[in-house]
């Protein structure tokens, strides 16, 4: 479950910093209290047309999803998310939206009493490009029944955006890998993406965010705690060539998630 949330976090950056022909490079750090949730990745990325490839240069804890080296490449002609490990010549297909129907086909969540505020902080510069500072806060109790999982308590999230309005981007973007694609199949999770997505909208393109949330039980105990920043490092222009979204044709497929013969 907490893969897929990891997974789901990293395609949502990849689509706030893509647009045609954009060549850059991205660090996301994630500090998590879960065991083997802290994770430091640096990737390069490129995109055009739709097409968006995302190389992990480096990876502070590897598996079989973020090995070092290897990359994940979404093709927008096939609605297809490749993962792809070039060390070994292999990859595996994930078509895009079963990532996060997955999510929903293992259980029952349940969110109620959502409230968004979104406050506006002024503007700043980052990578001299003039941003929209804002932050966002999100509220709502949540109850969880996947498998043997079962729990029910409140989340408040506090987000913190750099945005830069005049970096266009999502008009470049194919429509397979926009925001709105996103589904879980659990109605109540669709509808606060959605909230959250529209008090986000034309403020501008995302260079900078820190996420910090907080899972806090009946008894008002903070459970869990996490922050994520992700941040562009450097951004440019470039023409890129058809092969750069193409897999090398001696490359073998394999199953979700495994390495080699595995």
């Amino acid at each position: 479950m907490k893969k897929f949330v990891l997974i789901v976090v990293l395609l949502i950056s990849a689509a706030v910093f893509c647009f045609a022909g954009a060549v850059w490079k991205t660090r996301t750090v994630t500090e998590a209290q879960g065991k083997g949730q802290s994770n430091e990745v640096l990737m390069q990325c490129f995109a055009q047309n739709g097409d968006v490839k995302q190389i992990f240069e480096e990876v502070k804890n590897e598996d079989s999803f973020f090995p070092k080296g290897s990359y994940w490449l979404f093709k927008s002609a096939d609605n297809v998310l490749y993962l792809v490990n070039p060390e070994e010549k292999t990859y595996s297909e994930l078509p895009f939206n079963t990532i996060f129907k997955l999510v929903g086909a293992m259980g029952k969540i349940e969110i109620s009493n959502p409230e968004v505020k979104l406050d506006k902080l002024g503007k700043e510069t980052v990578l001299g490009f003039a941003c929209n500072h804002y932050k966002m806060v999100v509220d709502y109790d949540m109850e969880i029944k996947i498998v043997l999982i079962k729990s029910k308590g409140h989340e408040h999230i506090e987000k913190e955006v750099w945005a830069a309005p005049q970096v266009k981007a999502l008009t470049e973007m194919g429509e397979a890998f926009r925001y709105r694609d996103f589904k879980t199949g659990m109605q109540d999770l669709d509808d606060l993406i959605e909230v959250q997505m529209k008090a986000e909208a034309n403020l501008g393109f995302p260079l900078k965010t820190v996420s910090v949330t907080t899972s806090i039980d009946k008894k008002g105990n903070s459970k869990e705690k996490s922050r994520v920043t992700q941040e562009v490092l450097s951004i440019g222009t470039k023409n890129l060539p058809a092969s750069t979204f193409e897999i090398p044709a001696d490359y073998k497929k394999t199953g979700i998630g495994k390495r080699g013969e595995g």
